[in-house]
């Protein structure tokens, strides 16, 4: 089982896939039959409005539709494009730091990268001040 990650999302746009995803993950699993079956899941929010205290809408959900009925109707409509089709892939949501437009990973994967060369760097300086070379 994956350990829990943040990744930093380029856009809301890529929110948008993301809270999707994160919805089907117990179908995924195998715990529900329907993402609307989990009851701690965002879906009955997004789809059916379900009052939920924890949850403020992301504006590309807002964007979906002037009206709250039309963006539940197509939230559900996306969930249920996804279940027809391609449900059962997974996404490197919970593997990547960054999920976004694939240059913009590539660029925040390398600045990671050196500032994580950079901590190494800096522990093996402290060690040696401190134990010698």
């Amino acid at each position: 089982m994956d350990r829990f990650k943040s990744p930093m999302i380029q856009t809301d746009k890529h929110l948008l896939e993301v809270m999707r995803y994160i919805d089907l993950n117990p179908k995924r699993a195998g715990k529900v039959n329907h993402p609307n079956h989990n009851e701690f899941s965002s879906y009955r929010y997004y789809a059916f409005g379900q009052h939920d205290p924890l949850i403020t809408p992301a504006p590309s959900y807002l964007a979906l539709a002037s009206t709250p009925e039309q963006r539940q109707a197509e939230y559900r409509s996306l969930i249920e494009d996804l279940l027809q089709n391609d449900w059962k892939t997974k996404q490197p949501f919970s593997s990547s730091p960054f999920i976004g437009n694939p240059d913009w990973v590539i660029h925040k994967t390398k600045i990671l990268r050196l500032f994580h060369q950079q901590q190494l760097a800096d522990w093996k300086q402290q060690f040696r001040e401190r134990f010698g070379p």
